[in-house]
Protein backbone atom coordinates (compact mmCIF):
# COMPACT_ATOMS: atom_id res chain seq x y z
CA UNK A 1 0.00 0.00 0.00
CA UNK A 2 2.82 2.48 0.70
CA UNK A 3 4.21 1.60 -2.87
CA UNK A 4 0.94 2.51 -4.34
CA UNK A 5 0.20 6.11 -2.13
CA UNK A 6 3.96 6.64 -3.62
CA UNK A 7 3.20 5.67 -6.79
CA UNK A 8 -0.19 8.06 -6.90
CA UNK A 9 2.49 11.30 -5.62
CA UNK A 10 4.15 10.99 -8.45
CA UNK A 11 2.02 10.32 -11.25
CA UNK A 12 -0.58 13.38 -9.52
CA UNK A 13 1.47 15.50 -7.76
CA UNK A 14 4.58 14.92 -9.28
CA UNK A 15 8.14 14.08 -9.04
CA UNK A 16 9.03 17.87 -7.60
CA UNK A 17 6.70 17.47 -4.73
CA UNK A 18 7.56 13.95 -4.25
CA UNK A 19 11.25 15.15 -3.28
CA UNK A 20 10.30 17.74 -0.77
CA UNK A 21 7.58 15.10 0.84
CA UNK A 22 10.00 12.46 0.81
CA UNK A 23 12.93 15.23 2.33
CA UNK A 24 10.28 16.35 5.23
CA UNK A 25 9.30 12.86 5.99
CA UNK A 26 12.91 11.77 6.85
CA UNK A 27 12.95 14.63 8.96
CA UNK A 28 9.27 13.61 10.65
CA UNK A 29 10.91 9.86 11.40
CA UNK A 30 14.82 11.40 12.84
CA UNK A 31 12.60 13.77 15.04
CA UNK A 32 9.71 11.07 16.08
CA UNK A 33 13.11 8.65 16.93
CA UNK A 34 14.96 11.17 18.53
CA UNK A 35 12.44 12.60 21.18
CA UNK A 36 10.45 9.21 21.67
CA UNK A 37 13.39 8.57 23.57
CA UNK A 38 13.14 4.96 22.47
CA UNK A 39 10.59 4.15 24.67
CA UNK A 40 8.49 2.80 22.07
CA UNK A 41 11.84 -0.12 21.36
CA UNK A 42 12.21 -0.44 24.74
CA UNK A 43 8.35 -1.33 25.01
CA UNK A 44 8.44 -5.36 23.94
CA UNK A 45 11.78 -5.81 26.51
CA UNK A 46 9.77 -4.63 29.87
CA UNK A 47 6.69 -6.38 28.75
CA UNK A 48 8.71 -10.00 27.99
CA UNK A 49 8.43 -10.41 31.94
CA UNK A 50 4.84 -9.37 32.30
CA UNK A 51 2.18 -11.91 33.57
CA UNK A 52 -0.94 -10.26 32.83
CA UNK A 53 -2.01 -7.97 29.10
CA UNK A 54 -3.53 -5.33 31.72
CA UNK A 55 -0.02 -4.50 32.50
CA UNK A 56 0.87 -4.22 29.02
CA UNK A 57 -1.92 -1.54 28.91
CA UNK A 58 -0.51 0.52 31.87
CA UNK A 59 3.03 0.71 30.08
CA UNK A 60 1.20 1.82 27.19
CA UNK A 61 -0.39 4.55 29.71
CA UNK A 62 2.90 5.67 31.40
CA UNK A 63 4.46 5.75 27.75
CA UNK A 64 2.23 8.44 26.16
CA UNK A 65 2.57 10.37 29.38
CA UNK A 66 6.22 10.32 29.50
CA UNK A 67 6.62 10.73 25.59
CA UNK A 68 4.42 13.81 26.04
CA UNK A 69 6.52 15.97 28.62
CA UNK A 70 9.69 15.18 26.11
CA UNK A 71 7.62 16.58 22.87
CA UNK A 72 5.96 19.64 23.51
CA UNK A 73 8.93 21.83 23.61
CA UNK A 74 10.63 20.86 20.65
CA UNK A 75 7.12 20.73 19.00
CA UNK A 76 7.08 24.12 19.33
CA UNK A 77 10.60 25.74 19.26
CA UNK A 78 11.15 23.31 15.81
CA UNK A 79 7.53 24.92 14.11
CA UNK A 80 9.00 28.62 14.92
CA UNK A 81 12.09 27.45 12.72
CA UNK A 82 10.61 25.92 10.21
CA UNK A 83 11.57 28.64 7.58
CA UNK A 84 15.25 28.83 8.66
CA UNK A 85 15.38 25.18 8.04
CA UNK A 86 14.02 25.56 4.59
CA UNK A 87 16.34 28.21 4.19
CA UNK A 88 19.23 26.00 5.13
CA UNK A 89 18.14 23.54 2.72
CA UNK A 90 17.93 26.13 -0.09
CA UNK A 91 14.32 24.74 -0.75
CA UNK A 92 11.79 27.49 0.19
CA UNK A 93 8.81 25.17 -0.57
CA UNK A 94 10.07 23.34 2.06
CA UNK A 95 9.06 25.46 4.85
CA UNK A 96 5.16 24.80 4.80
CA UNK A 97 6.00 21.08 4.56
CA UNK A 98 7.81 21.02 8.07
CA UNK A 99 5.32 23.29 9.32
CA UNK A 100 3.24 20.39 9.17
CA UNK A 101 5.93 17.49 10.07
CA UNK A 102 6.73 19.83 13.81
CA UNK A 103 3.07 20.58 14.11
CA UNK A 104 2.13 16.85 14.34
CA UNK A 105 5.16 14.88 15.05
CA UNK A 106 3.74 13.85 18.78
CA UNK A 107 1.41 11.48 16.95
CA UNK A 108 3.81 9.89 15.27
CA UNK A 109 5.44 9.08 18.27
CA UNK A 110 2.27 7.59 19.98
CA UNK A 111 1.71 5.93 16.98
CA UNK A 112 5.24 4.07 17.21
CA UNK A 113 3.98 3.39 20.88
CA UNK A 114 0.89 1.53 19.67
CA UNK A 115 2.31 -0.66 17.43
CA UNK A 116 4.69 -2.23 20.03
CA UNK A 117 1.91 -2.44 22.23
CA UNK A 118 0.20 -4.79 19.86
CA UNK A 119 3.69 -6.54 19.35
CA UNK A 120 4.14 -7.13 23.25
CA UNK A 121 0.54 -9.14 23.24
CA UNK A 122 1.62 -10.83 20.46
CA UNK A 123 -1.50 -8.88 18.18
CA UNK A 124 0.14 -9.60 14.56
CA UNK A 125 -2.92 -9.08 12.70
CA UNK A 126 -3.67 -5.32 14.57
CA UNK A 127 0.12 -4.88 14.26
CA UNK A 128 0.18 -5.40 10.37
CA UNK A 129 -3.45 -3.10 9.82
CA UNK A 130 -2.02 -0.37 12.27
CA UNK A 131 1.50 0.02 10.99
CA UNK A 132 0.81 -0.83 7.15
CA UNK A 133 -2.46 -0.78 6.18
CA UNK A 134 -4.84 1.78 7.96
CA UNK A 135 -2.42 4.75 8.08
CA UNK A 136 -1.64 4.38 4.07
CA UNK A 137 -5.65 3.73 3.51
CA UNK A 138 -5.84 6.91 5.28
CA UNK A 139 -3.24 8.76 3.51
CA UNK A 140 -4.43 7.91 0.13
CA UNK A 141 -8.16 8.96 0.85
CA UNK A 142 -7.03 12.04 2.12
CA UNK A 143 -4.38 12.51 -0.82
CA UNK A 144 -7.08 12.34 -3.47
CA UNK A 145 -9.49 14.26 -1.39
CA UNK A 146 -6.89 17.21 -1.54
CA UNK A 147 -5.75 16.59 -5.03
CA UNK A 148 -9.84 16.94 -5.91
CA UNK A 149 -10.07 19.98 -4.17
CA UNK A 150 -7.09 21.34 -5.46
CA UNK A 151 -5.22 22.10 -3.01
CA UNK A 152 -1.35 22.99 -2.75
CA UNK A 153 1.50 20.38 -2.31
CA UNK A 154 2.05 20.98 0.66
CA UNK A 155 -0.99 19.39 1.96
CA UNK A 156 0.70 15.71 1.17
CA UNK A 157 2.28 16.49 4.60
CA UNK A 158 -0.70 17.34 6.19
CA UNK A 159 -2.45 14.25 4.22
CA UNK A 160 0.17 12.19 6.01
CA UNK A 161 0.16 13.70 8.90
CA UNK A 162 -3.91 13.51 9.23
CA UNK A 163 -3.68 10.03 8.31
CA UNK A 164 -1.38 9.53 11.54
CA UNK A 165 -3.90 11.52 13.45
CA UNK A 166 -6.84 9.14 12.61
CA UNK A 167 -4.67 5.51 12.80
CA UNK A 168 -4.09 6.95 16.47
CA UNK A 169 -7.15 7.42 17.49
CA UNK A 170 -8.63 4.36 16.23
CA UNK A 171 -6.30 2.32 17.74
CA UNK A 172 -6.58 3.80 21.00
CA UNK A 173 -10.54 3.38 20.98
CA UNK A 174 -9.46 -0.73 20.28
CA UNK A 175 -6.82 -0.92 23.15
CA UNK A 176 -9.19 0.73 25.56
CA UNK A 177 -12.86 -0.18 24.87
CA UNK A 178 -13.00 -2.30 27.83
CA UNK A 179 -11.16 0.23 29.82
CA UNK A 180 -9.34 -2.05 31.69
CA UNK A 181 -6.24 -1.50 32.62
CA UNK A 182 -2.73 -2.29 35.94
CA UNK A 183 -1.05 0.69 36.51
CA UNK A 184 2.83 -0.74 36.23
CA UNK A 185 5.05 -0.08 39.55
CA UNK A 186 7.98 0.75 36.93
CA UNK A 187 10.13 4.39 37.38
CA UNK A 188 10.60 6.55 34.66
CA UNK A 189 14.19 6.42 35.30
CA UNK A 190 14.05 2.58 35.07
CA UNK A 191 12.94 3.06 31.60
CA UNK A 192 14.44 6.03 30.20
CA UNK A 193 17.71 3.42 31.20
CA UNK A 194 16.46 1.10 29.11
CA UNK A 195 15.17 3.38 26.36
CA UNK A 196 17.60 5.56 26.23
CA UNK A 197 20.48 3.27 24.85
CA UNK A 198 17.80 1.71 22.34
CA UNK A 199 17.25 5.54 21.16
CA UNK A 200 20.75 6.29 20.62
CA UNK A 201 21.04 2.85 18.34
CA UNK A 202 17.76 3.46 16.36
CA UNK A 203 19.07 7.20 16.01
CA UNK A 204 21.93 5.78 13.72
CA UNK A 205 19.91 3.11 12.44
CA UNK A 206 17.64 5.81 11.45
CA UNK A 207 20.38 7.92 10.16
CA UNK A 208 22.25 4.94 8.49
CA UNK A 209 18.90 4.67 6.48
CA UNK A 210 18.37 8.33 5.43
CA UNK A 211 21.90 10.68 5.89
CA UNK A 212 21.66 10.02 1.95
CA UNK A 213 18.49 12.25 1.17
CA UNK A 214 19.36 14.70 3.96
CA UNK A 215 22.70 15.10 2.01
CA UNK A 216 20.90 14.80 -1.41
CA UNK A 217 18.67 17.62 -0.04
CA UNK A 218 22.17 20.08 -0.39
CA UNK A 219 23.70 18.68 -3.53
CA UNK A 220 20.57 17.20 -5.64
CA UNK A 221 16.92 18.49 -7.45
CA UNK A 222 13.96 17.80 -5.70
CA UNK A 223 13.49 15.62 -9.04
CA UNK A 224 16.42 13.28 -8.37
CA UNK A 225 15.81 13.64 -4.81
CA UNK A 226 12.08 11.66 -5.38
CA UNK A 227 14.00 9.64 -8.48
CA UNK A 228 16.01 7.94 -5.39
CA UNK A 229 13.51 6.97 -2.57
CA UNK A 230 11.43 5.51 -5.73
CA UNK A 231 14.37 3.11 -6.19
CA UNK A 232 14.93 2.92 -2.58
CA UNK A 233 11.16 1.74 -1.78
CA UNK A 234 11.39 -0.27 -4.64
CA UNK A 235 14.15 -1.91 -3.59
CA UNK A 236 13.64 -2.82 0.13
CA UNK A 237 10.76 -4.09 -1.40
CA UNK A 238 13.39 -7.10 -0.24
CA UNK A 239 12.91 -6.12 3.02
CA UNK A 240 9.37 -7.05 3.71
CA UNK A 241 10.01 -10.83 4.67
CA UNK A 242 12.62 -10.08 7.38
CA UNK A 243 10.70 -7.18 8.94
CA UNK A 244 7.62 -9.63 8.90
CA UNK A 245 9.62 -11.90 10.92
CA UNK A 246 11.09 -10.01 12.98
CA UNK A 247 8.21 -9.20 14.05
CA UNK A 248 6.81 -12.74 14.41
CA UNK A 249 9.87 -13.09 17.19
CA UNK A 250 10.67 -10.13 18.98
CA UNK A 251 8.70 -11.05 21.64
CA UNK A 252 9.73 -14.64 22.12
CA UNK A 253 13.27 -13.43 22.19
CA UNK A 254 12.68 -11.60 24.64
CA UNK A 255 10.85 -14.24 26.44
CA UNK A 256 13.57 -17.02 26.32
CA UNK A 257 16.14 -14.64 26.52
CA UNK A 258 14.72 -13.73 30.08
CA UNK A 259 14.00 -17.44 30.78
CA UNK A 260 18.06 -17.84 30.01
CA UNK A 261 16.56 -20.44 27.38
CA UNK A 262 19.39 -20.06 25.16
CA UNK A 263 19.28 -23.62 23.06
CA UNK A 264 15.34 -22.33 21.97
CA UNK A 265 16.80 -18.70 21.31
CA UNK A 266 19.57 -19.70 18.84
CA UNK A 267 16.66 -22.66 17.50
CA UNK A 268 14.22 -19.77 16.35
CA UNK A 269 16.91 -17.56 15.36
CA UNK A 270 18.53 -19.78 13.02
CA UNK A 271 15.06 -21.59 11.46
CA UNK A 272 13.86 -17.48 11.34
CA UNK A 273 16.79 -16.14 8.99
CA UNK A 274 16.73 -19.51 6.65
CA UNK A 275 13.27 -18.80 5.92
CA UNK A 276 14.04 -15.13 5.34
CA UNK A 277 16.83 -16.09 3.02
CA UNK A 278 14.54 -18.33 0.85
CA UNK A 279 12.02 -15.90 0.75
CA UNK A 280 13.67 -13.05 -0.14
CA UNK A 281 16.09 -14.45 -2.64
CA UNK A 282 12.50 -14.51 -5.36
CA UNK A 283 11.87 -11.26 -4.89
CA UNK A 284 15.48 -9.79 -5.50
CA UNK A 285 15.78 -11.51 -8.40
CA UNK A 286 12.17 -10.47 -9.69
CA UNK A 287 13.58 -6.26 -8.79
CA UNK A 288 16.76 -7.03 -10.87
CA UNK A 289 14.60 -8.48 -14.20
CA UNK A 290 11.82 -5.93 -13.73
CA UNK A 291 13.20 -3.10 -12.39
CA UNK A 292 12.78 -0.88 -15.05
CA UNK A 293 9.20 -1.41 -15.42
CA UNK A 294 8.41 -1.12 -11.83
CA UNK A 295 10.18 2.48 -12.05
CA UNK A 296 9.00 3.38 -14.77
CA UNK A 297 5.03 3.14 -13.02
CA UNK A 298 6.36 6.44 -11.43
CA UNK A 299 6.96 8.25 -14.55
CA UNK A 300 9.48 7.73 -17.43
CA UNK A 301 12.47 9.82 -15.89
CA UNK A 302 12.30 7.25 -13.41
CA UNK A 303 13.51 4.79 -14.87
CA UNK A 304 16.95 6.57 -14.42
CA UNK A 305 17.69 5.60 -11.12
CA UNK A 306 17.29 1.73 -12.39
CA UNK A 307 20.87 1.23 -11.25
CA UNK A 308 20.40 2.26 -7.93
CA UNK A 309 17.90 0.24 -6.97
CA UNK A 310 19.34 -2.73 -8.01
CA UNK A 311 22.28 -1.84 -5.69
CA UNK A 312 19.97 -1.29 -2.44
CA UNK A 313 18.03 -4.51 -3.51
CA UNK A 314 21.48 -6.43 -3.38
CA UNK A 315 22.22 -4.70 0.11
CA UNK A 316 18.32 -5.54 1.27
CA UNK A 317 19.17 -9.38 0.13
CA UNK A 318 22.65 -9.05 2.50
CA UNK A 319 20.53 -8.15 5.46
CA UNK A 320 17.81 -11.16 4.82
CA UNK A 321 21.42 -13.15 5.15
CA UNK A 322 22.45 -12.12 8.25
CA UNK A 323 18.97 -11.69 9.77
CA UNK A 324 17.44 -9.00 12.42
CA UNK A 325 20.99 -8.77 14.05
CA UNK A 326 20.35 -5.21 15.68
CA UNK A 327 16.51 -6.67 17.29
CA UNK A 328 18.64 -9.60 18.48
CA UNK A 329 20.89 -7.83 20.41
CA UNK A 330 18.64 -5.29 21.72
CA UNK A 331 16.17 -7.58 23.41
CA UNK A 332 19.16 -9.25 25.00
CA UNK A 333 20.70 -6.66 26.86
CA UNK A 334 23.36 -6.17 24.25
CA UNK A 335 22.30 -2.27 23.36
CA UNK A 336 25.65 -0.56 24.13
CA UNK A 337 27.18 -2.80 21.20
CA UNK A 338 24.34 -1.67 18.95
CA UNK A 339 24.85 2.16 19.63
CA UNK A 340 28.79 1.51 18.97
CA UNK A 341 28.36 -0.37 15.60
CA UNK A 342 25.77 1.96 14.57
CA UNK A 343 27.91 4.69 15.50
CA UNK A 344 30.97 3.51 13.48
CA UNK A 345 28.24 2.92 10.57
CA UNK A 346 26.94 6.41 10.88
CA UNK A 347 30.47 7.93 10.46
CA UNK A 348 31.45 6.05 7.74
CA UNK A 349 28.18 6.59 6.12
CA UNK A 350 28.51 10.69 6.50
CA UNK A 351 31.87 10.01 4.73
CA UNK A 352 31.17 8.09 2.08
CA UNK A 353 27.77 10.03 1.07
CA UNK A 354 29.88 13.57 1.16
CA UNK A 355 33.17 11.61 -0.93
CA UNK A 356 30.04 10.36 -3.36
CA UNK A 357 26.96 12.23 -4.23
CA UNK A 358 28.50 15.08 -5.14
CA UNK A 359 30.21 12.99 -7.98
CA UNK A 360 27.81 10.17 -8.67
CA UNK A 361 24.59 12.10 -7.23
CA UNK A 362 22.26 9.11 -5.81
CA UNK A 363 23.89 6.40 -7.34
CA UNK A 364 26.81 7.22 -4.89
CA UNK A 365 24.19 7.57 -2.20
CA UNK A 366 23.23 4.20 -3.18
CA UNK A 367 26.56 2.24 -3.21
CA UNK A 368 27.91 4.21 0.07
CA UNK A 369 24.54 2.80 2.13
CA UNK A 370 25.28 -0.45 0.31
CA UNK A 371 28.97 -0.48 1.47
CA UNK A 372 27.82 0.52 5.16
CA UNK A 373 25.10 -2.23 5.40
CA UNK A 374 27.73 -4.50 4.31
CA UNK A 375 29.82 -3.31 7.50
CA UNK A 376 27.43 -3.08 10.32
CA UNK A 377 25.74 -6.14 9.49
CA UNK A 378 28.82 -8.14 9.26
CA UNK A 379 30.39 -6.47 12.53
CA UNK A 380 26.59 -7.38 14.51
CA UNK A 381 26.74 -10.81 13.10
CA UNK A 382 30.20 -11.22 14.53
CA UNK A 383 29.39 -9.72 17.67
CA UNK A 384 26.32 -12.05 18.22
CA UNK A 385 28.56 -15.06 17.85
CA UNK A 386 30.72 -13.70 20.52
CA UNK A 387 28.17 -12.86 23.05
CA UNK A 388 25.31 -15.69 22.52
CA UNK A 389 27.38 -18.75 20.85
CA UNK A 390 26.10 -18.90 17.45
CA UNK A 391 25.60 -17.28 14.15
CA UNK A 392 22.00 -16.26 12.93
CA UNK A 393 22.30 -18.13 9.75
CA UNK A 394 23.15 -21.49 10.99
Amino acid sequence: MNFIVTLIITNIFGGFSYGLFSLSLTINQLLVMCFSLGIPSAFIAFTGSFDSPTQNKGLLIKAIKLSFFTTIVPCVLLFLLSQDIAEMYGKINLELFLKSVFLFFFFSIIHEININYFLSIKSFLKYGLFYFVFPNLFFLLLLLLFKYLNYEQHYIMIAYNLSIVLNVILALFLIFRKGKYEVVQIKSRKILNKSLPMMISGFFIMLLSWTDILIMGKYETEENIGIYNAAFKVGTLALFVINATGVIILSDISKHYNDKNFLRLKKIINKTTQITILLTLPIVLFIFFFGKEMLSLFGNDFKKGYLALIIIATGAFFNSITGNVDQILNMTGNEQKVIRVMFVGFVLNILLNFMLIPNYGYVGAAFASFVVNIVVNTIFVIVIRKKLGFYTFI
